[in-house]
């Protein structure tokens, strides 16, 4: 009789046993190298080159079968300044994620700091994969980051991404948390593209408010890539829309078309081009606010095997009108008011792991 029950129980259980299986992977980016950037306040400089085209990062990710078709996933992942080892952002441990959630056949639900559902597409019609680690190279970052903080992930996000065959789909809302006002500081974006093989095509929109809902930032964003031999071309297309800082002020209104290029002439050689030009009026939602912005860069890679390559790097940011004085610009370009132009020229070591 106890044997028979012993089998029993070990019967019953033995399944989730089977099923509970969990994996953790640790995995990371870290490079550095030398910057020459001209158009500064105090003239040209050279300086730590800090992985200008995917920054340095480590992180933590893993899942656990729970059976079904059912995975409980989570990720951490950190961001530094190889220079100086500081924290790339000052007071957050795990800027670039920290969410749990599940992944199954219905699709995947996350609850955390990541990017919105908005962002998840633009990476997908980036050349340099949402990577890039300054304005001088992804303007883009504009149009799918919080415009309210600068910052390029959501805090307390919901996040559901699916999948139907070729189409894929998703929303996500980061709620403000402020009693009696819904609107102040949520964010509430969604996507959809279709995947086939060599390309995909898709859009996506997002709309978040400041932290008193005095004020809103609305994107919308089309774009594809299709492969083409050793090539992917790369088109898009912005719209960004904030609404006026006060009564009687203007609206600011930017539009941003750009197109890129990935060519791999040989398994180590990877060479990147991407050109955008942004249309602003109203920036700073200024009644003398209209400006423009070209924006060009040029990467070429070289691995030294799967993991480890040194790359060069070359940017142009060419401004006129209002943009020559606009404060989001001087601030992150590090450029002097007025400056008409700044070019910049990297080069560094990458590795993996």
């Amino acid at each position: 009789m106890k044997k028979l029950l012993l089998s029993v129980l070990v019967g019953a259980f033995l399944p989730a046993c089977v099923h509970a299986q969990s994996s953790v992977t640790l995995y990371g980016y870290l490079g550095g190298g030398v910057r020459w950037t001209n158009g500064l306040k105090g003239g040209s400089a050279v300086a730590f080159n800090n992985n200008i085209l995917a920054g340095n990062r480590f992180g933590l990710s893993g899942e656990e079968d729970l059976g079904g078709g059912v995975r409980a996933i989570f990720k951490l992942e950190n961001a530094f300044n190889s220079g100086t080892g500081a924290l790339k952002n000052s007071g957050v441990l795990f800027s670039q994620a920290a969410y749990v959630g599940f992944n199954g056949d219905y699709g995947r639900l996350t609850f955390g700091r990541q990017v919105s559902a908005h962002e998840y597409f633009s990476i997908l019609i980036d050349p340099l994969n949402g990577q890039g680690q300054s304005l001088a190279v992804s303007p883009n970052a504009l149009y799918y980051f919080n415009f309210f903080t600068y910052d390029t992930r959501f805090n307390n996000t919901i996040s559901y991404l699916g999948r139907v065959g070729g189409l894929r789909y998703g929303a996500s809302y980061s709620p403000g948390g402020v009693a009696g006002n819904t609107r102040a500081g949520s964010n509430l974006s969604g996507m959809a593209l279709y995947q086939w093989s060599g390309g995909l095509a898709g859009f996506g929109y997002q709309k978040q408010w400041n932290a008193s809902a005095t004020q809103w930032a609305e994107t919308f964003q089309g774009g594809a890539s299709l492969v083409m031999g050793p090539a992917r071309l790369f088109l898009s297309y912005a719209d960004l829309h904030v609404s006026a800082a006060a009564a009687g002020a203007p609206e600011r209104h930017d539009q941003m078309p750009g197109a890129g290029i990935v060519v791999l002439p040989t398994s180590a050689i990877q060479l990147t081009a991407a050109v955008y030009y942004d249309r602003a009026s109203h920036l700073a939602n200024a009644k003398n606010g209209n400006g423009h912005k070209l924006t060009t860069y040029a990467v070429a890679e070289y691995f030294l095997s799967k993991r480890s390559e040194i790359y060069a790097e070359a940017d142009f940011n060419g401004l006129s009108g209002a943009y020559r004085n606009d404060a989001l610009n001087i601030s992150a370009l590090g450029i002097r008011s007025g400056t008409a132009s700044t070019t910049g020229v990297s080069v560094g070591l990458m590795t993996r792991f």
